[in-house]
């Protein structure tokens, strides 16, 4: 029989109902379980954190941070929390509460993170190409071309590239599509268009919010269309593969197409 939930309808994004007999453990599963996410995004996560503390030292963190972090901490002081190691361990903390509530086995296979990490790059690397194609189709209607992400090889920018893959992921995917998504069905939302309005929702946020405060890019319609398609792009790859593999495919994007240069 079909596995469900309590609340009536299949956990896609969050993990599936317990299961009664022996439990799967294909690649496919076990990578888009909330561990084998945190195991893979924690490297990312602590590096991105202590690159901020070795290239920013005291006060001059701050001005490092990348939009969305920035945004989440400022949420955080006017609440009086300060701790710089806040964010990431709520974060950490956040997908093992995760994990218990699907009630998952612990172990997975190490193999899976380096599954993840070659599927992430398959997955950049084709986000690239999509750009590419919007830029040609663009060429005839706006000269501007793609958003400017190139930032050039530096200790700086990679470590902003690692903190912007996270916890851009965090917030836009892991935090709106799944609580959009139950909100709808509980308004017996079809799944299908419950599915589709949350994941264009989160990407119009997403793009929009490049654009939105004091450092905001400049609009052109080509940069809101790009990213508004990346965050769908971003917003399915988490849904169907989950939030680890979004991490790793965002973040990859961002070093390939920022730090690297590299277009096709």
């Amino acid at each position: 029989m079909r596995r469900r939930s309590r609340f009536g309808y299949d956990h896609r994004w969050w993990g599936e109902a317990p299961l009664d007999g022996p439990e799967r453990r294909t690649y496919w599963s076990v990578t888009r379980r909330p561990l084998p996410c945190l195991a893979f995004i924690t490297p990312l996560l602590i590096a991105y954190e202590l690159g901020i503390v070795w290239l920013g030292g005291g006060g001059a963190a701050s001005a490092l941070r990348t939009g969305t972090d920035a945004w989440i901490r400022r949420g955080l002081v006017a609440c009086g929390l300060t701790d710089h190691w806040l964010l990431p361990l709520g974060l950490m903390i956040g997908l093992v509460a995760w994990h218990l509530f699907t009630l998952r086995d612990w172990r997975f296979p190490s193999s899976a993170l380096l599954g993840m990490a070659g599927e992430s790059l398959v997955l950049a690397v084709a986000l690239v190409g999509l750009g590419r194609v919007l830029d040609v189709g663009f060429s005839t209607l706006e000269r501007t071309g793609p958003p400017s992400l190139v930032a050039g090889p530096s200790a700086a920018a990679f470590v902003g590239f690692l903190g912007a893959g996270v916890y851009e992921e965090a917030l836009f995917r892991l935090g709106l599509i799944p609580p959009f998504f139950a909100v709808l069905r509980v308004l017996k939302t079809p799944q299908v268009l419950a599915s589709a309005a949350a994941v264009t929702f989160s990407a119009l946020l997403f793009s929009l919010a490049h654009h939105a405060g004091a450092p905001g890019e400049a609009f052109t319609w080509f940069a809101f269309i790009f990213r508004w398609l990346a965050g769908v792009y971003f917003a399915w790859v988490f849904v169907v593969r989950g939030f680890g593999v979004a991490v790793g495919t965002h973040t990859a994007y961002d070093i390939l197409v920022g730090w690297l240069g590299w277009h096709f």
